[in-house]
């Protein structure tokens, strides 16, 4: 019995880490493709884009991990199957759950992985990650001048070169806007030839130009509209700087993102939680006060005193008529500031009411955060259970028939976890609903699958439906 559990165990491990590594290299692919354009031409180091893939990856360790238990799960029990080696199990005594059993330890330890990737792991990642793709994304594109294309590349400078020499490096055909000191009226510079050259401390870059012109016009001085004074000057060499600070790759201080509810571990959400909780009622009491004056609270109609309330209420209102008091012209002065007082309140109350709205909605993406720090554990539980006894019924393993089930069952995991959690930011449904709701709906799955995998079902046996239809038909015809 041993030897069976150590050998399960293995079949399960040597499957599972290839799978886990081929489905982190696809997902994390994605995200490439997604971000190339913010990381091609900056002139960023391939240690710094190397660290922004391995905070991606761990990000991405929520998607594969359900999905390689279940992959994993089906072709490990699917090899049992198709080797009769549960046949053999099954006959020498040994139940469905007792098969089961080594691996249920394995799984334990895995959704204590899948807690520490999304407790620990993941808030960590995600902060470095925001505060590096910031850093990135604030990364001016590095020189890199091409021919026949003007280069706006440094500030206040738009450049032109007709052709570069490949092997000298050397440019020809130069033309230079600068318009670091006046964006109105650049001063145009032109000439034949030029070299770059960097200064030792790479903060500055010297453009020497040969044979060329400078042109600028003098617009500060009087009656520039109608004589449009300018100066025009030729050079045979000169030399101009450009500043490169701009160019250097800075990192931001991580304290700015670290706020963030994707940033924060399960105790920190559930303190911030609370905190947001005690917030939203002291702003339900603010707008019920500030909406007080302004506004007639009735009692409740099952109050005894309410009908003689009500009419009193009413009585006075009936014998007061407060305008008699005043003159046309106070009449009127009295309608508007009224009509004035009415409108700035409407304003403060909505302003109010959009205020606790983006409240509620921040406290329930705090409670789904919460939520998904524990979801993921169990996800990867309930994939074992549908894996495990849908390989053993099938009987096959393998990267065939095991990856289609796998993906289908994945694909609705998935679309099932972003309606529940879009329904649940939306606040059409609570955080505890939404996140729960791929789990409920695949844990009685699951339960299916186990009780006919114990019972040794042929619920996918081709031969089993043919049979039972044609039971079927020979039942109608009699």
């Amino acid at each position: 019995m041993k030897k069976f559990n150590v050998l399960i165990v293995r079949s399960f491990l040597q499957s599972f880490f290839p799978t886990f590594v081929i489905v982190m290299f696809i997902l994390l692919m994605q995200v490439v493709w997604l971000y190339v354009d913010e990381l091609v031409g900056k002139g960023l180091d391939w240690t710094v884009i190397a660290e922004l893939m391995f905070y991606f990856s761990a990000s991405l360790i929520p998607q594969a991990l359900p999905l390689s238990v279940l992959l994993a799960s089906i072709m490990t029990f699917g090899n049992l199957g198709e080797s009769y080696e549960l046949v053999a199990a099954k006959a020498a005594g040994i139940s469905t759950m007792k098969i089961f059993r080594p691996m249920m330890l394995v799984m334990v330890g895995i959704s204590l992985f899948a807690f520490f990737v999304s407790n620990i792991l993941i808030p960590q990642a995600n902060l470095k990650r925001s505060s590096l793709l910031y850093d990135v994304r604030q990364q001016k594109p590095s020189l890199a001048i091409t021919e026949g294309v003007f280069y706006t590349g440094i500030e206040g400078i738009t450049m032109r070169v007709g052709k570069k020499d490949k092997t000298t490096q050397e440019m020809y055909d130069i033309m230079i806007y600068d318009q670091r000191e006046n964006n109105t009226y650049p001063v145009i510079i032109t000439a034949k030839r030029g070299t770059m050259g960097m200064s030792e401390d790479k903060r500055f870059l010297f453009f020497k130009l040969y044979d060329g012109a400078r042109y600028e016009e003098m617009e500060k001085q009087q009656g520039y509209f109608n004589s449009y004074p300018h100066t025009k000057a030729s050079f045979s060499q000169e030399q101009i700087a450009f500043d490169l600070n701009n160019f250097k790759f800075n990192r931001t201080d991580e304290s700015l993102f670290k706020h963030h509810f994707e940033m924060l571990n399960i105790v920190q959400l559930g303190h911030n939680s609370d905190s947001l909780d005690s917030v939203a009622i002291m702003k339900s009491l603010y707008l019920k006060t500030l909406a007080q004056p302004y506004c007639q609270w009735l009692p409740s109609e099952n109050d005894s005193n309410y009908l003689r309330n009500y009419k009193t209420h009413h009585i006075a209102l009936a014998d007061s008529n407060v305008m008699s008091h005043f003159t046309d012209v106070d009449k009127s002065v009295a309608i508007i500031n009224a009509a004035n007082n009415a409108r700035a309140v409407k304003n403060m109350l909505d302003y109010s009411i959009s205020e606790f709205d983006d409240l509620t909605k921040l406290r329930a993406r705090h409670k789904i955060e919460w939520h998904r720090k524990l979801t993921l554990a169990v996800a990867c539980f309930v994939m074992f259970f549908i894996g495990a006894p849908l390989g053993s019924i099938i009987r096959k393993g393998g990267f065939g028939l095991p990856i289609v089930i796998s993906v289908l069952l994945y694909l609705g995991f998935h679309i099932v976890s972003l309606t529940g959690e879009k329904a649940a930011k939306t606040l059409a449904w609570t955080p505890l609903d939404g996140m729960w709701m791929p789990i409920a709906v695949l844990l009685p799955l699951g339960l299916f699958l186990t009780f006919q995998a114990s019972n040794d079902s042929q619920l996918l046996d081709k031969s089993a439906w043919v049979n039972l239809f044609k039971r079927i038909f020979r039942i109608k015809h009699a």
